[in-house]
């Protein structure tokens, strides 16, 4: 195969990458330094503002990112409510940090306080209260907060009172978080936008007056990425030139203009986001929550959607932008070095992983044509296995749902000195490639398991069947006939040795499957997976995974059906482990 065919689906072979050719066929050249350390992967900007509630988005979507933080309010009518024993259940079983609102009162009708601003009348000992009694309620519950945030863009809906009145009400907010407990932290002052001067007024005002928060704290509201590591270094090495010592910062709201713009859920500007809040963990970044736009607080129609990750409609179908946080859910291990020869027409970012044997990629185009993609990868031995690596990239589109990303390259690929550059093709507007490196396999040695062969179980009133077929690797397959979504089909899958290994299924797609999710151990891996299609078996990955000896579960459920299919079945022919580490 030549160099000028990379950019369509290759089958798993040996593919021979003719450097010259690759690159002259691209418009922005990405190079990925896997020598180059960036750090630890956190996912530090997989945060939502009111993200999830008690019943939304569905589960799987939450099980398919990292929630690394969710900000919130303690009681609203539409909102989640983070001290709904329901939603904070749920939201907790994340690990997420929570960041709670204590200005959420003005907005609920049930509230005594409602028409209450801070310092009416000169009066700051009703805000005292209502600070102390949003506390207390969490201290009775159990419930655990990781910052309280006493107002929202106080720039913006305090006026000229910013730098007086709202100032006091900080202060008065932060004095009784720590009197109740020291090690309670505050975050402020929660501005609309980075403004240089406004942030300089409220850091002098509390190094002067005794109330810096733990937490510095802005958003970052733009159809396009702002120059996030610039902020921050500027108001970093500002604090550092005037006594104080820089604390954590956070980016509490970030991506989209207004309330339904697209803009808010476009995939393709979303990779570079994320890229610019990882350029600024060395300037003390802790924290970035993707914006909420999908729907106005006011609304009683209110839908939790993960950042506007999940459909509008339902939140139970994925859009085009929760694949980057599916995806980015799997850089783990330590961030590495990714440029672009245009980083504001096609960015990038990427992770490491050698004790997962993994690389993982975002590409994203942010602009409104279609862009050429070259992908150079250097110092990539660390993934290979006899001078080879396999890489698998897959083209997500910018829809308001995508059920499956489109496979665009995934093949062998032979490393010259370390490194190889492949043409990924033409990147449509506003759309990401998400792509995997992993060592290849051809060689190395792999456990088959026929589905048949494997103890099953099922839903309850529910029993999988085994059925023959010429096509089915081993002659059968092992399907579910199932009914209804959250139904599952489980394998129990004896693993001989511990080990590093990759997951990858044969499945066959009909015109009745479900939309399905995999858990193994109870833990969602890899990339939900869309059954629906013409008859025919076909191959899922789901990327590498530790597996110690024993017995293992795996749990396909259905968590939903694509529109056109006709019922919730599912078939499973085979998986195999491939031992790569």
């Amino acid at each position: 195969m030549t160099a000028a065919a990379v950019g369509v689906l290759v089958a798993a072979g040996m593919v021979t990458v003719t450097t010259d050719a690759a690159s002259a066929a691209a418009t922005t050249t990405i190079t990925v330094d896997y020598g180059s350390d960036r750090g630890a992967a956190t996912q530090i900007a997989s945060g939502f503002l009111h993200g999830i509630s008690a019943s939304a988005p569905a589960q799987y979507l939450v099980d398919g990112v990292r929630v690394r933080s969710q900000r919130g309010a303690d009681h609203h009518p539409n909102l989640p409510s983070l001290y709904d024993p329901a939603t904070y259940r749920r939201v907790s079983a994340t690990g997420a940090n929570l960041r709670v609102g204590l200005y959420y009162y003005s907005a609920n009708p049930n509230s005594p306080y409602r028409n209450y601003r801070p310092g009416d009348n000169g009066n700051f000992s009703t805000w005292t209260t209502i600070v102390n009694g949003v506390m207390s309620e969490a201290d009775q519950k159990g419930y655990r907060v990781n910052a309280w945030i006493p107002w929202n863009e106080p720039e913006a809906q305090w006026g000229n009172l910013y730098t007086t009145t709202y100032f006091q009400a900080h202060k008065v907010a932060y004095d009784a978080v720590k009197a109740r407990n020291s090690s309670y932290r505050v975050e402020a002052p929660e501005l609309s936008a980075y403004n240089f001067t406004k942030l300089q007024q409220f850091l002098t005002y509390c190094r002067d007056n005794r109330c810096l928060p733990d937490v510095l704290s802005w958003h970052e509201l733009s159809p396009a990425p702002t120059d996030v590591p610039g902020h921050t270094a500027q108001i970093r090495s500002w604090m550092q030139a005037n006594g104080i010592t820089p604390m954590p910062i956070a980016i509490t709201e970030y991506q989209g203009s207004s309330y339904g713009n697209a803009d808010a859920w476009a995939a393709g500007p979303n990779v570079r986001w994320l890229a610019q809040f990882e350029r600024s963990v060395p300037n003390g970044l802790e924290d970035a929550l993707a914006s909420d736009w999908d729907y106005i607080g006011s609304d009683g129609n209110f839908i939790a959607t993960l950042g506007n990750s999940a459909d509008k409609a339902t939140g139970t179908l994925p859009k085009g932008v929760w694949w980057n946080y599916n995806t980015y859910k799997t850089m783990t291990g330590r961030m590495v070095t990714v440029t672009s020869s245009s980083a504001t027409t096609v960015d990038a970012l990427g992770s490491l992983d050698t004790g997962q044997r993994r690389g993982v990629l975002l590409i994203g185009n942010q602009t409104t044509g279609d862009q050429g993609v070259s992908l150079r990868l250097n110092n990539a031995s660390a993934l290979a296995l006899s001078n080879v690596v396999h890489v698998r990239a897959e083209r997500v589109a910018n829809t308001p749902t995508l059920s499956t990303p489109t496979v665009v390259l995934d093949a062998d690929v032979a490393l010259s000195s370390g490194g190889v550059t492949l043409a990924l093709g033409t990147l449509p507007t506003n759309a990401v490639y998400k792509v995997l490196v992993t060592p290849a396999t051809a060689s190395a040695p792999v456990t088959r398991y026929e589905a048949e062969s494997l103890s099953t179980a099922a839903s309850p009133g529910l029993t999988s069947r085994v059925f023959t077929e010429a096509g089915a690797s081993g002659g059968a397959a092992t399907a579910l006939d199932g009914t209804a979504a959250g139904q599952y089909l489980q394998f129990t899958l004896p693993v001989s040795t511990s080990g590093v290994y990759h997951l990858r299924a044969i499945l066959k797609s009909n015109a009745n499957r479900a939309f399905q999710a995999l858990y193994l151990d109870g833990v969602m891996v890899g990339p939900p997976q869309d059954e629906y299609g013409n008859a025919a078996y076909y191959a899922a990955d789901y990327g590498t995974l530790s597996l110690s000896a024993g017995n293992h579960t795996l749990r396909a459920v259905a968590v939903g059906r694509n529109p056109a299919s006709s019922g919730y079945s599912m078939v499973y022919d085979r998986f195999d482990l491939v031992r790569v580490g």
